[in-house]
């Protein structure tokens, strides 16, 4: 299955679309009420789209489904931009899609899944900077996008910080480089207190409602035995890929190399807000899937340990089934 993934053409998209619908046709068939998985206090952009969708689950998983395809198609035009896994793959497509529903509670209308699509957007066209000469709006835009992605999901406003480390990683800034980037970080929050303040709404409430997502404790996740099961095996298949990268970096041409970089920076920033943000629970999946996709991606790509790659993988998605039918 590695080895089928790991090149193009029209098979991998149909085989990769078809477990997509696997996953979710549970979600299809019997749709979640909406008050089961919206959050009573939800991001202002967010909210708006629990309300467009109160009446209507089947188009609230169908939106969701798309959404993360999107998120998955974006991740491999990214790496074929970029080049920094070099090998045109759906493999990065495919690992996002068995880490997203490793939570199936928290696929269907997450606010983190457009948070992650403005991300990556961000992160691609941050390393397109490298070897820009003279001064670049292009963190401008990173830190804009990024920003924004805070105004569907609260815990996506920690991430902003790898916009500052990648600007450090990928150019020598100048004064004005940074300014524009704390500008680009600040506008889209100026323009929600603004456009709030004008439609007649309260900024204390504003303000209430982004603590109340950013500090108040999540709800506590359920953590079953096929879960921890699924969650060891699924570190069982990053565990080698961080230490091929690990060992293997230096070898990397310079922007691949900055990339991961980037990388893994930003699965240190998901793992702290795991960590020490009470706000931030099982739906940061969405982000956090992103980098660890990549890495794991790039792995299997090019890893000449195919079989035991191979056992590994099968095993991470029969638990991801045993963990649908036994949770």
């Amino acid at each position: 299955m590695i080895r089928f993934f790991r090149g193009s053409g029209i098979g991998p998209i149909v085989l990769l679309t078809l477990s997509a619908l696997a996953l979710w046709i549970e979600s299809f068939i019997s749709p979640s009420r909406l008050a089961d998985v919206a959050g009573s206090e939800p991001m202002p952009l967010w909210g708006l789209i629990n309300d467009a969708l109160a009446g209507s689950p089947i188009l609230a998983v169908t939106l969701s489904f798309a959404l993360m395809l999107v998120v998955a198609i974006v991740m491999v035009r990214f790496n074929t931009s970029i080049f920094f896994i070099p090998r045109r793959t759906y493999l990065p497509a495919l690992m996002y899609v068995i880490l997203y529903a490793i939570f199936p509670g928290a696929m269907v209308l997450n606010p983190a899944l457009p948070a992650a699509l403005l991300i990556v957007a961000g992160l691609w066209r941050m390393v397109s900077a490298y070897r820009i000469n003279g001064m670049t709006f292009h963190f401008f835009d990173a830190a804009l996008l990024i920003s924004s992605a805070g105004m569907f999901y609260a815990g996506a406003v920690w991430v902003i910080i790898l916009v500052f480390i990648g600007v450090m990683i990928l150019r020598s800034p100048d004064a004005r480089e940074l300014a524009v980037m704390v500008v680009g970080a600040l506008l889209p929050w100026i323009v929600l207190y603004a456009v709030w303040y004008v439609t007649g709404g309260s900024l204390k409430d504003l303000t209430e409602i982004i603590r109340h997502n950013l500090f108040v404790q999540a709800p506590s996740l359920h953590w079953g035995r096929t879960l921890v099961i699924l969650l060891a095996v699924t570190g069982l298949n990053f565990l080698p890929a961080f230490i091929a990268l690990a060992r293997e970096m230096p070898t990397y041409k310079i922007r691949s190399r900055k990339t991961f970089e980037l990388l893994v920076w930003m699965i240190a920033l998901a793992a702290a807000a795991y960590i020490f943000v009470p706000g931030v629970s099982a739906e940061m999946n969405a982000i956090t899937a992103l980098p660890v996709a990549l890495i794991m991606a790039n792995y299997f790509a090019f890893t000449r340990r195919l079989t035991i790659a191979e056992i590994f993988f099968w095993l991470m998605v029969i638990m991801l089934i045993i963990s649908r039918l036994w949770p």
